[in-house]
């Protein structure tokens, strides 16, 4: 996959000359065609990279708060239906203790 990049300036790049004089003068071309830069770039992306790209402008389009779940919770804590698992909420709290301990040694 190929992106073609465009120059912000339209202005072509233009070395200073620090004299005058038919010598000097012929030294410069030179120095302006060595020093002239491509009008357009160019940047090539592995297919790893242009996938990684499609993935992050899908994730992009993901909402990061799943507003329906959120809806259905509320709505059973307002009928009363909403119950807590003691030991599910136990078990997490444990489970999350043992990994910050193994981080921090």
């Amino acid at each position: 996959m190929s992106i073609n990049i465009k120059r912000t300036t339209n202005k072509p790049a233009q070395p200073s000359s620090s004299g005058t004089g038919g010598a000097k003068k012929s030294g410069g071309n030179k120095a302006q065609a060595a020093t002239k830069k491509p009008d357009n770039d160019r940047v090539d992306l592995t297919d790893n990279a242009a996938r990684l790209q499609q993935i992050e402008q899908s994730l992009g389009d993901i909402p990061v708060v799943d507003s329906a779940r959120v809806e259905a919770v509320s709505q059973s804590i307002e009928d009363g239906q909403y119950t807590i698992d003691n030991e599910k909420v136990a078990d997490r709290i444990i489970k999350n203790e043992r990994a910050l301990h193994r981080r921090n040694k």
